[in-house]
């Protein structure tokens, strides 16, 4: 446990305190030495003598089961019946409903539960989806989020992924906002030294400046005043001749020579190409504010090649991975700006569970 978000100065061992009651006071998005952002809370005990930041996987939420007595007895010969609590789902049948359901999409019941069951099973949902509550708080606002957008460039990028993920849903989840009324803010940073296109801290979105404003990125030149359709082939393998764009795009490193890597093609006119690109990086950065963790389908427009990156394993996942999934020729969600439905129901199921 530390003393402030800085992470400077540990105050205290956990290990001291195993059957402690915490109780959260606030989220924070903390910046690691690596560039990766983690998530610690900041929490009390309930004499608020041992407080201060912990890493969210360090603790567990407690779930308390409580029954509320409504109302006064009539008189004192009259007994008051306590309330039903709400039927929860048992664990062994959740387990076998995600089982039936296909790798990391929850599919059928799993969204039509109760609110009951999404509450007591919130940790197993978070681990078998690979989602989690990533956005800060006040960033969804009656589940929507309005989103400022700081560069007039990025505009017509930003609403057309706004516009995929409100479709998608069917409702308005994002917005456009403005510098006085917003919930999230949206612009260029810089992605260079730690290799990003596109990254979500929380409470804001920042694309690299230098890529987008790069126009032989990620495609290499193209004539891009021609109307004519072109083809570029990929492949996810960046080890070798050629730029390995796939890879760079979904995950933007080189894993083992042994892998099975991946190659796919896409079509478009140039200016075509280069739009899906930058939009399908912000929609899935957008996912990210709705909380969708990354998934090993390149299909999806939450794809990663490998479930760590700069040696840290993501906050909520299944399983390990190493390469995609796919088989060759599939079409790539982040590249083609396109969701897939396991995109459209996980975060569905995000929704439910209070993500946003």
């Amino acid at each position: 446990m530390y003393n402030s978000a800085k992470l400077t100065k540990k105050i205290h061992n956990l290990k001291n305190y195993k059957h402690t009651t915490f109780y959260s006071k606030k989220q924070v998005t903390v910046q690691t030495p690596k560039n990766r952002k983690a998530y610690y809370l900041y929490v009390a005990n309930k004499s608020g003598k041992v407080k201060g930041y912990v890493y969210a996987k360090y603790l567990k939420r407690y779930e308390p089961k409580t029954i509320t007595i409504v109302g006064m007895p009539t008189s004192p010969s009259t007994t008051q019946e306590k309330p039903t609590a709400p039927q929860v789902i048992s664990k062994l049948d959740l387990e076998s409903l995600i089982n039936a359901s296909p790798d990391l999409d929850p599919t059928g019941q799993l969204l039509s539960l109760t609110a009951a069951d999404y509450t007591t099973y919130r940790s197993v949902f978070d681990q078998n989806f690979n989602v989690g509550d990533y956005a800060d708080n006040g960033v969804f606002n009656q589940d929507q989020a309005s989103i400022y957008v700081k560069s007039a460039q990025l505009v017509p990028y930003v609403q057309k992924a706004i516009d995929k993920w409100n479709t998608a849903l069917g409702s308005t989840v994002f917005t456009l906002g403005d510098a006085q009324n917003h919930s999230l803010t949206l612009g260029f940073g810089d992605g260079q030294a730690d290799g990003w296109d596109g990254v979500f801290d929380g409470s804001s979105v920042e694309v690299d400046d230098t890529s987008f404003h790069d126009t032989t990125y990620p495609y290499g030149p193209m004539p891009l005043g021609s109307q004519r359709t072109v083809s570029v082939q990929l492949s996810t393998d960046d080890s070798g001749v050629g730029d390995g764009l796939a890879a760079h795009a979904a995950i933007r490193r080189h894993a083992d020579a042994t892998n099975h890597y991946l190659t796919t093609t896409v079509t478009g006119t140039p200016s075509q190409l280069l739009e899906n690109y930058w939009v399908g990086a912000i929609t899935h950065e957008l996912g990210h504010s709705l909380g969708l963790d990354h998934t090993p389908y390149f299909s999806d427009i939450m794809a990663a090649q490998a479930s760590v990156e700069d040696g840290q394993s993501q906050e909520n996942e299944k399983y390990d991975w190493t390469d995609f999934k796919d088989s060759d020729g599939t079409q790539g969600g982040a590249l083609t700006a396109t969701l897939s439905q396991r995109d459209i129901d996980r975060a569905k199921l995000t929704k439910l569970l209070g993500y946003w």
